[in-house]
């Protein structure tokens, strides 16, 4: 319940210039905004549309790969619905439990004109229990896949967007459109496809299993560098087989992404997948990079909308998701790029002009603030000294009474106790005597800044007389106020003020102490007066001591 020592002046006397110069700044931000405002919402569909335009082109070409891939998987359904029995088939399924005891080993029809099944042992497969060989399924896997070696022939990974086209099997086996070179690549290929999420995510017991679904950006196994993979799993008759798969490398989504380009949006453009990790970027010549927090803000900002534009510092963002990848498109551009648009151009005339006629206002607003400020210091050092003892720092007589008055009127009003101390030097006299009025002065503040130390901040000390001091305690009963008269009066008996080099003194204190709930009363004089009664026993009764009770 902290009341301050000082009667609060009314009103701010900065408000009134705030408040005119603030006036005068909106009325001159009003003449530009409108302006600012248009040239802000044409750049963001600017922005936009550059992007939306990227986007169309990136889309297009990963949506040639997608349906592919979706012919693919109708394809290779059809044939495990509709398996082809021929004597070519039944010699490959002969063939595999000849070959399938093996480490590694490769099957083939005798036709040139299909992809090799490249396989691993029964053994290996016990290794991992998402791998099996089901002997109610192998057969018709087998003619399935044989057949569809024939359309795998078709694959170009030198002029197709994909770099590689793959089905990867439970069973032990995959085929894809550039097959390993050796048995060491074969089972490494094999091993890392079926550890990869975007395998392991499309077993039937996973919730983010999906039709088409996209992995993070990784690290090739095989020196192809950064790379993204579009799965979709093949289920026939409840059964999971494996997944067909497509890699796409950074180098060919870069390629792509510079083809998409051309002159469009200046800045640094950058595609980046679900995770927000970087795939790849084209950038420009005077490219700026972003703050740690500035990255943050951004990938925030993405996670939460598939399209947008925000401000990052002195760079502008703008992103769009892709309706065939499971990634972003992110442009930035820095304020230097933006500049040097047309649009640029117009901004910045507008914002120096505005800025110029700000800093004239605010030159205007500093002088009088100064004004003003040289006129509140004065003010508050004629109240100081109106309201507080000079020597002592304390409140002086009619302050202290002031702020006495609005204490116990506060406290009657919450029902809390308040207690008052009335505090006396003992034979200040023969100090002033003995060691002369300077050595009075020194004991006076003496006692006052023990007073001021023991108090809390909400409590009121003020010196009402000559050696006499009085103190209002808030939410404090009579014992406690007691308490606090002692320490203050054992503390100042342990003080010793020096006159000089050769001599020093000791001073006491007597105090009364009186509180509302042992009068009943709130009234602050007759508060102040049973104090002062206190006071005087204590000094009749020997002095250097609190006295808290008739």
């Amino acid at each position: 319940m902290p009341i301050s020592p000082l009667p609060q002046r009314a009103g701010n006397p900065f408000l009134r210039v705030h408040l005119c110069f603030l006036a005068v700044f909106l009325f001159s931000a009003f003449l530009t905004v409108h302006e600012a405002i248009e040239l802000k919402n044409n750049y963001e569909d600017r922005q936009r549309a550059q992007l939306a335009e990227i986007q169309k082109n990136l889309d297009s070409q990963f949506q040639e790969s997608i349906d592919e891939l979706t012919y693919y998987e109708r394809m290779l359904n059809y044939a495990l619905m509709h398996p082809l029995d021929s004597s070519q088939t039944r010699e490959a399924i002969t063939r595999f439990q000849q070959l399938r005891q093996q480490k590694t080993w490769q099957l083939k029809l005798a036709s040139l004109r299909s992809m090799p099944l490249n396989g691993v042992s029964d053994s290996w497969l016990m290794r991992d229990p998402l791998l099996q060989r089901s002997s109610d399924h192998i057969n018709a896997e087998l003619r399935a896949a044989m057949e569809f070696s024939f359309i795998m022939q078709f694959s170009d990974p030198g002029q197709d967007f994909h770099s590689r086209f793959w089905y990867i099997s439970r069973a032990g086996f995959f085929i894809s459109s550039r097959p390993p070179q050796s048995p060491q690549e074969l089972i490494e290929s094999y091993t890392t496809m079926t550890e990869r999420p975007y395998f392991r995510d499309q077993a039937p017991n996973n919730p983010q299993r999906g039709r088409l679904r996209w992995s993070e950006a990784y690290q090739g196994e095989f020196k192809e560098g950064l790379m993204m993979t579009v799965s979709t799993p093949i289920v026939s008759n409840g059964y999971w087989y494996g997944v067909l798969s497509m890699d796409f490398t950074q180098t060919r989504i870069l390629a792509l992404m510079t083809e998409a380009r051309h002159s469009l949006p200046q800045g640094k453009l950058l595609m980046v997948d679900r995770s927000l990790n970087e795939i790849t970027r084209l950038h420009a010549p005077d490219d700026e990079t972003l703050t740690p927090g500035q990255q943050a803000r951004l990938e925030a900002q993405i996670r939460e909308q598939p399209a947008g534009v925000m401000r990052l510092g002195t760079q502008f963002a703008s992103w769009s998701k892709l309706k065939n990848m499971d990634a972003y498109i992110v442009n930035i551009q820095s304020l230097r790029q933006g500049m040097s648009q047309e649009l640029g151009r117009v901004s910045l005339f507008l914002f120096s002009m505005w800025l110029l006629f700000v800093l004239l206002l605010l030159v205007a607003h500093q002088v009088i603030i100064r004004l003003v400020r040289r006129m509140v210091d004065l003010s508050a050092k004629l109240t100081w000294r109106a309201n507080y003892d000079g020597m002592t720092r304390l409140l002086n007589r009619n302050a202290f009474f002031e702020q006495f008055v609005a204490l116990a009127a506060h406290s009657q009003q919450q029902h809390k106790p308040i207690a008052v101390i009335q505090l006396d030097v003992d034979h200040f006299k023969n100090v002033n005597d003995t060691w002369g009025h300077a050595a009075g002065d020194q004991a006076l503040m003496r006692v006052a800044g023990v007073i001021s130390r023991t108090l809390r901040k909400y409590d009121v000390a003020g010196r009402i007389g000559g050696e006499e001091f009085c103190i209002v305690l808030p939410e404090t009963t009579l014992a406690d106020a007691q308490a606090v008269a002692e320490r203050i009066r054992i503390r100042l008996a342990a003080k010793t003020i020096l006159v000089n080099c050769n001599s020093t003194f000791n001073i006491t204190l007597s105090a009364g102490v009186t509180g509302s709930e042992e009068q009943g009363d709130y009234h602050a004089e007759s508060l102040q007066a049973t104090a002062d009664r206190r006071l005087y026993l204590a000094k009749t009764g020997g002095r250097n001591r609190v006295v808290a009770e008739d």
